[in-house]
């Protein structure tokens, strides 16, 4: 069963490379075993606190659980760790 893995950050205030994240994370679609489909961009709504949100769908709870345990995943967790104040993710079953 598809695997939405949806996070959403705020990210702090003067960070001047919210441009260079998204590109990184952007490089993950074609290049992640499992995963199908990969989005991100602003918060346009204005109803919290989040600044940018991503959507990326894997094929299954095993192609995420690889993901997370992944070198990709932890740079990425290394590289967006010191610019946030906050992120919520959830998983959801599709």
């Amino acid at each position: 069963m598809p695997i939405n893995h949806i996070l959403l950050y705020k990210f702090k205030s003067g960070i001047d490379r919210i441009d260079e994240h998204l590109d990184h994370i952007s490089t993950f679609e074609g290049n992640t075993p499992g995963l199908l489909s990969l989005d991100c961009g602003r918060n346009v709504s204005g109803k919290n606190q989040f600044t940018h949100g991503f959507v990326m769908c894997f094929e299954s709870d095993y192609h995420l659980s690889q993901y997370n345990k992944s070198e990709a995943h932890a740079e990425l967790v290394s590289k967006f760790r010191d610019d946030m104040d906050d992120k919520l993710v959830i998983d959801l079953e599709i």
